[in-house]
């Protein structure tokens, strides 16, 4: 597996990424866990009283004592899972990202101007871990939703993020990326047609 691979399985995780955030938006799961723990949040609750323990904290939060004063620990942890698989997927991200790039790095496998370029898609995903709890925390003071200001920058630094790993991947590829991308349709109606639909989906995050 080369320095290519590693990106472009990257890239795919990440798109499974914006679709479990999806589905953590349309469930309303993403203020069920209302502590950002970057290392010991990795583990979910193991046993009832932990559950138990989870479920006191959520209690205590205006989703909770607005919309949801009735329910039971059992839906608690419906909604606990989307959110919980939601941030173990970004661990893993970076995980797929950060062990591979330190691989290949000690080998001398990288030149110095890559290494920049993987610093900076490195520093892009912990910026956008920051911006995921930033967007929650958002939604747990006085009303249970998020600023869709700070939900619009996450959806759209997801959007960043995979676009620049596919440009790094098309600058690994070298001549025979940039001969395919001069010999595809018009490159200004593909760059507006695609700019066109981001912003269209990044509009949603107003409206959501």
């Amino acid at each position: 597996m080369n320095e290519s691979d590693i990106l472009g399985s990257r890239r795919a995780i990440f798109a499974i990424m914006v679709l479990v955030g999806g589905v953590t938006r349309l469930t309303h799961s993403g203020l069920s866990i209302v502590e950002w723990a970057p290392i010991m949040g990795t583990l979910p609750p193991l046993n009832h009283a932990d559950w138990l323990a989870a479920f006191e904290k959520y209690q205590q939060y205006p989703q909770y004592r607005i919309t949801h004063p009735d329910m039971t620990l059992g839906e608690f942890q419906g909604i606990f899972f989307w959110e919980y698989v939601h941030r173990l997927l970004g661990r893993l991200i970076g995980m797929v990202f950060l062990l591979p790039f330190l691989w290949f790095w000690l080998r001398g496998c990288l030149t110095a101007r890559l290494r920049g370029r993987l610093l900076v898609a490195l520093g892009l995903g912990g910026l956008q871990g920051l911006m995921g709890w930033l967007m929650v925390k958002s939604g747990l003071v006085d009303e249970p939703r998020v600023s869709h200001f700070r939900l619009a920058a996450h959806l759209g630094l997801a959007f960043t993020i995979m676009s620049y790993l596919f440009w790094l991947v098309l600058q690994l590829r070298g001549d025979d990326g940039r001969a395919a991308a001069r010999a595809a349709p018009p490159r200004l109606l593909i760059a507006s047609v695609a700019a066109l639909t981001v912003l269209q989906i990044v509009y949603g995050a107003f409206v959501a």
